[in-house]
């Protein structure tokens, strides 16, 4: 472009000269010599300009959906395990069970868990034995049936001995109903976890979860925030993404 802004204006003023020594040229080879040059690609812009798109692919693919090895969109996920319960008026002790997640996408997911567990014998039997009550079953039974919405925000991979991992990280929030001699009612869910993958249908879980709720002791009735923490086996259906 400068060129032939160079070209016009020598022929506006009507006057061309070589390059060496004053002898006048021809206007229609400059005119023309100067077409073939700005025809003619720049190696070098073209270099910065592959640069510029290279450059501009990989953050468009840094942006873009990662590449998953395990897919989970529209699969069943059905999970049995086990840990430990804390409770805020009882002793802790275990807790097993299991659930069924439908997977939306593989961000999303509802899940439905039933829990088992039982308050600590001893501090129920002395609770009874302050009422005038005679045990004759010292465990008392405490069953959890939950509904969680899952969001799975954080899919990455990490090296365990010379095994690559791929895993997810999620938060669970939802609500649940108790059965027990203590609390009957409502509670609140919160939770996160890990999911570690194993192949393609099956995975390893840990979980840690909160449970808001209202419990009664000695005719007394107390808001408890009871928490526990599970490891659990998960099989996905179909087997295969």
């Amino acid at each position: 472009m400068n060129r032939l802004l160079v070209v016009i204006a020598l022929l506006a003023s009507g006057v061309a000269y070589a390059e060496e020594g004053d002898r006048p040229i021809d206007r229609k080879k400059v005119v023309a010599k100067a077409a073939r040059d700005e025809m003619k690609p720049s190696s070098t812009s073209m270099c910065i300009d592959q640069e510029i798109a290279d450059r501009l692919a990989v953050k468009r693919k840094r942006r873009g959906a990662v590449d998953r090895l395990f897919v989970k969109q529209h699969r069943h996920e059905i999970t049995a395990g086990g840990g430990y319960y804390a409770s805020d008026l009882l002793s802790g002790t275990y807790l097993v069970g299991g659930s069924y997640t439908y997977h939306m996408t593989d961000e999303t997911a509802v899940e439905f868990a039933g829990w088992y567990t039982h308050a600590n014998a001893d501090i129920i039997r002395a609770i009874e034995d302050k009422r005038g009550v005679v045990l004759t079953d010292t465990y008392a039974r405490m069953i959890f049936a939950e509904s969680l919405l899952n969001w799975s925000p954080v899919y990455g991979k990490l090296r365990l001995g010379g095994t690559i991992v791929h895993f997810d990280l999620h938060a669970d929030i939802g609500v649940g109903v108790i059965d027990s001699k203590t609390s009957r009612g409502a509670a609140g869910v919160l939770g996160f976890g890990i999911r570690m993958f194993m192949g393609q249908a099956a995975a390893f879980r840990i979980d840690a979860r909160n449970r808001t709720f209202r419990q009664e002791l000695l005719e007394e009735r107390f808001l408890v925030n009871d928490t526990s923490v599970t490891a659990s086996l998960s099989l996905f259906l179909p087997f295969s993404n």
